[in-house]
């Protein structure tokens, strides 16, 4: 291993164990965290986020603030801003996207205060698990192959496993319908908001409107015409802009060219070695 390569592997090592080290003095000082299913939160806690959530006390909860509660009555949690602070204690709270919610919390039901907001980072929690066994299965595949053989074997099951978890959990398209409703033309406005981690294209069935949405943003396209059903469709596909194909399908050469530059350090090594066999002793370094 050459010196960058030690040098790259201590810091990887050391910047783990400081991760590691916050998120138990994180957890021992109470604080949690909490993944966003839903979309409630709009661009401000998109679907897929890891919410940072601290505990607070209920007389230094303010309006504006970012909550993490579990209604009354109910064992889901849910995380949305605080709207109205009553004179009782008593707290109103709603989504940026849903609206008001039906209930009034007390401060009992309050979790904490969202402190920090990880985009993307609750996809990676989830899979997690999927992850965890596959990179165990490829350290165990590597044990059982000649050592040549390793960095091909562990670039296919590699990849393999990042594709099961991919497939499984979806995280980079995704859109969730909010609305479709008909009007008297025939036609339709169809409402949704973005839930994966790339942007998608939302256009109109009959190819008049598109409207293109990140992560978290709401949008809509107005359907002028049925189709000789009397339906109206709406599509969805990925609107990944021209500059990230550049990146990813340089990502794809980056496993060959590190497999050939090992292979010719390897080919240079052998045949230092050999030469070295051929020359004098006192000349060999």
């Amino acid at each position: 291993m050459s010196a960058a390569s030690r040098l790259l592997a201590r810091t990887a090592t050391v910047g783990l164990l400081l991760f590691v080290v916050v998120c138990l003095w994180w957890r021992v000082g109470g604080g949690e965290w909490q993944r966003v299913e839903t979309p409630s939160m709009g661009r401000q806690a998109p679907v897929g986020s890891l919410l940072w959530v601290a505990p607070v006390d209920g007389d230094d909860l303010r309006v504006g603030d970012f909550i993490t509660f579990r209604p009354p009555g109910a064992p889901t949690t849910y995380s949305h801003l605080v709207t109205e602070v009553a004179a009782d204690g008593t707290l109103a709270t709603q989504g940026v996207i849903s609206g008001p919610d039906p209930w009034s919390l007390s401060p009992d039901d309050v979790v904490g205060r969202v402190e920090a907001t990880w985009r993307g980072v609750g996809w990676l929690v989830a899979a997690a698990p999927v992850l965890l066994v596959g990179g165990l299965l490829v350290a165990g595949a590597r044990r059982l192959v000649r050592r040549d053989s390793r960095l091909p074997l562990t670039l296919v099951l590699g990849s393999l496993v990042a594709s099961v978890a991919i497939t499984v959990y979806q995280p980079f398209i995704g859109a969730q319908q909010l609305g479709f409703v008909a009007d008297e033309q025939g036609g339709a406005d169809a409402t949704y908001v973005g839930t994966g981690l790339l942007p998608i294209r939302l256009e109109s069935g009959d190819g008049t409107a598109e409207v293109v949405l990140t992560s978290g943003e709401v949008g809509g396209v107005h359907v002028q015409d049925a189709d000789q059903e009397g339906a109206v469709s709406v599509s969805l596909s990925p609107a990944v802009p021209l500059w990230w194909w550049i990146p990813l399908v340089g990502a794809c050469f980056v496993p060959a060219a590190a497999a050939g530059l090992r292979s010719r350090r390897e080919s240079r090594g052998r045949a230092s070695a050999a030469g070295c066999h051929r020359r004098p002793r006192a000349s060999c370094p």
